[in-house]
């Protein structure tokens, strides 16, 4: 059986997606199935940065079709969703392939986008929304990350299939071997991609609250996205100064520099929610590190996480609260014995479900 992703980014390219996908490929490829890629040839972390988001995508969608309808015959289009609306060029491949579409959603389009204020409600939205709900009912199989997700795709009419992301393989080895303790002074942290469909305000909040306490606690921002500059004037403009600023991390050092802090922090605004999944969730579980969530508390991750002892599950503006949770985790931290859940075991059985479910069309 012949497979050909498509994603806007490949390995060695660092996002998330991509790497997902190339660990689903290498899967495949070791089962006797030969892969293939098409990719936009463009630069993930230069991408978070520039403008004219809009025009660069439509560039990358135009290039990716035309390479796709180029190579050789597929069985299977298995596309993702980057750049937006990729499913709709996976569409046409297919068809030009005579090939089964199977779109893993890892975003909807064009939900998010005006969630986010990035495109207006109106005539676009709706045309792009009904030209995605088309799309999705002429896939052979949709594959979302959560139950929250899940029911967004089942308003198109469509019956998705739930497969969680899995925790990078070199990540997973470096997070085993990890063994960096916390260092002073006491330090919450958000890692990662700074976009956005990410709370960053209540952080700040919470920690000029913790200062105003005289509580000794640090916030340490580590990576980089197009909401940090803003972030970073907030936090000037509140004068924080145990609010501390770094870049990315590589991938081999990221395990350590994680259990160097006290408290791992992922956050989602409730309008992004069943929208994506946000992707440093995953190795953060596999930490033994208590885990702060600043998004919507009523939805399938925050489920997740108040059933978890080491966990604070936060609505966005309750900074107090926060500042509460942290100072009472610095008087009386125990630590956590072991990590939510076993990467390793969570990533062979997401792969294994792949494995299924696309080897039902050979």
């Amino acid at each position: 059986m012949r497979i050909l992703f498509l994603n806007q980014y490949f390995p060695p390219d660092p996002a998330p997606t991509g790497v997902l996908l190339r660990e689903l490929a290498d899967r495949m490829e070791a089962a006797g199935h030969t892969v293939d890629f098409v990719t936009a040839r463009q630069d993930y972390r230069e991408g978070q940065q520039a403008g004219g988001r809009m025009r660069r995508e439509a560039k990358a969608l135009a290039r990716m079709l035309f390479e796709a309808l180029r190579r050789p015959r597929a069985d299977i289009v298995l596309s993702a969703t980057s750049p937006p609306c990729l499913l709709l060029v996976a569409t046409l491949v297919a068809f030009w392939h005579r090939a089964k579409s199977v779109h893993w959603v890892m975003d909807l389009y064009p939900e998010i986008a005006v969630a986010l204020g990035e495109i207006r409600p109106g005539l676009l939205a709706r045309f792009l929304g009904k030209a995605m709900g088309w799309a999705y009912r002429r896939a052979a199989k949709v594959v979302v990350l959560d139950e929250d997700m899940a029911g967004r795709l089942r308003s198109y009419g469509v019956r998705p299939e739930i497969i969680g992301p899995w925790v990078f393989a070199p990540v997973i080895v470096q997070a085993q071997r990890a063994k960096a303790d916390p260092e002073v002074p006491w330090t919450w942290i958000y890692s990662g991609n700074l976009g956005r469909a990410h709370e960053w305000e209540t952080l700040l909040a919470a920690q000029a609250i913790l200062e105003k306490r005289g509580a000794g606690i640090r916030l340490l921002f580590q990576g980089g996205g197009p909401s940090r500059p803003a972030a970073e004037a907030r936090a000037a403009e509140l004068g924080l100064r145990q609010c501390v600023w770094k870049g990315y991390v590589e991938e081999k050092d990221l395990a350590d520099a994680l259990r160097r802090t006290h408290v791992l922090t992922v956050t989602q605004l409730p309008a992004a929610q069943g929208l994506l999944w946000p992707s440093k969730l995953g190795l953060i579980l596999g930490l033994p590190r208590p885990i702060l969530w600043v998004g919507p508390t009523k939805g399938a991750i925050a489920r997740k996480l108040q059933a978890l002892p080491h966990a604070g599950v936060f609505a966005p503006g309750e900074a107090e609260p926060v500042a509460d949770w942290l100072i009472s985790l610095k008087q009386h931290l125990r630590p956590v014995p072991q990590p939510a859940i076993d990467s390793l075991v969570h990533r062979e059985a997401a792969l294994a479900e792949w494995q299924r479910l696309l080897e039902q069309y050979q």
